[in-house]
């Protein structure tokens, strides 16, 4: 049997088709009725528990909780926090309540460090004249997990640009299996390739394994320790464009599914990374101490990815490592690792998007000759 453990005086209206109720409340009773789906790295992306948001930071929250004990909750946070629904809520429309039970708590959108500071304030710190504190809040009604993770991506991408890596890779798990028609064409791309470089830095045999710094995880220095060196974002953005031209080249005609495109772009690109540390062995002992692993290498490599997809195509030959050896294996510039040294002056001065494609033009001069 459920059992109310809240109650909000409310107005009910709607937005773009969302259910949305507007009010305010107390911080001891919004904290009691809501919680947020926090990201486990021990589950794998697709899981159906996995979370989409970051843990809150402690030290953020303390600051809050501290500076409201300090301020004796004399202090304006105007600022509505966010909270979301997976089912319909119950609605007194006569009264303008909003009823709130226990079989099912809210979910923090936006505003976990606000409730977290004061949840700290109140509980850990005992500052109980803050229980009444009064926060303005929005709780939207979901029809699903992915229309709540989507809001997310809104609320915190474009109005606040806020990090949002982490939803975007359970986003594109949430599609993982989905068939393309039901997924949002400007997503596609995105949904593939941050599935390859999940499994890139998942594979045990990839030269990119534990290399990448996935969403969620702490951007740390290099050490004996970390072995990540790449932020998954970049890498992501990287391989766009040889994603588009396997799409429109091949895969759109031979893959049927989202997941059968990951197949086949991982393959690929696990295929030329693999034939890169044939040619160059010794750029990839130390990553640290080059650039072939960081956004020079990886931006211009793939646009060249591409361009040898094209003449390999041409010539009918297939993408794998043999392949790719064979056209990288006499390229004066990619086979020297005093090219892609730091401090050698060379790929490492290239820092830019437009500069990463200056380093993609210096390195085609080559088969153009």
């Amino acid at each position: 049997m459920t059992k109310q453990i809240a109650s909000f005086e409310a107005h009910k209206t709607e937005q773009a088709g969302t259910i949305l109720y507007v009010g305010i409340g107390t911080a001891k009773k919004l904290i009691a009725c809501s919680t947020v789906d926090h990201y486990n790295p021990a589950l794998p992306p697709t899981d159906k528990n996995q979370g989409y948001q970051r843990p809150p930071e402690r030290s953020r929250l303390t600051k809050i909780g501290n500076f409201l004990i300090g301020q004796n909750g004399g202090v304006v946070f105007p600022t509505a926090v966010l909270l979301a629904s997976r089912k319909p809520l119950e609605y007194d429309r006569k009264n303008n309540m909003l009823n709130i039970f226990d079989d099912e708590q809210l979910q923090i959108v936006d505003g976990q460090h606000r409730l977290y500071g004061l949840k700290y304030a109140i509980e850990e710190k005992n500052a109980v004249q803050l229980e009444n504190y009064p926060i303005p809040f929005v709780i939207m009604e979901t029809s699903n997990k992915l229309d709540e993770m989507t809001n997310f991506r809104i609320v915190n991408g474009t109005a606040k640009s806020v990090r949002t890596d982490l939803v975007n890779m359970i986003l594109t798990a949430t599609y993982a299996n989905t068939k393309r028609p039901d997924v949002p064409k400007k997503d596609q791309w995105r949904i593939v390739v941050s599935n390859v470089v999940d499994r890139l830095s998942k594979d045990a045999s990839s030269p990119w394994h534990d290399a990448i710094i996935l969403p969620g995880e702490p951007i740390v220095k290099r050490s004996e320790t970390n072995t990540k060196i790449i932020p998954a974002t970049s890498f992501i953005t990287s391989l766009r464009p040889a994603y588009v031209w396997l799409k429109e080249t091949i895969m759109d005609t031979t893959c049927s599914t989202l997941e059968a495109e990951t197949d086949y772009m991982f393959k690929v690109v696990s295929e030329y990374w693999h034939a890169l540390k044939t040619v160059v062995p010794s750029a990839f002992e130390n990553p640290s101490e080059f650039v072939i692993q960081k956004t020079p290498g990886l931006f211009s490599l793939h646009k060249l990815l591409k361009y040898l997809m094209g003449n390999m195509y041409k010539g009918r030959r297939d993408f794998d490592r043999k392949n790719f050896k064979d056209f990288l294996k006499d390229h004066p510039e990619i086979t020297d690792p005093n090219y892609w040294r730091l401090g050698s002056k060379n790929a490492e001065i290239y820092g830019s998007m437009k500069g990463f494609e200056e380093l993609f033009e210096e390195l085609k001069v080559y088969y153009e000759n």
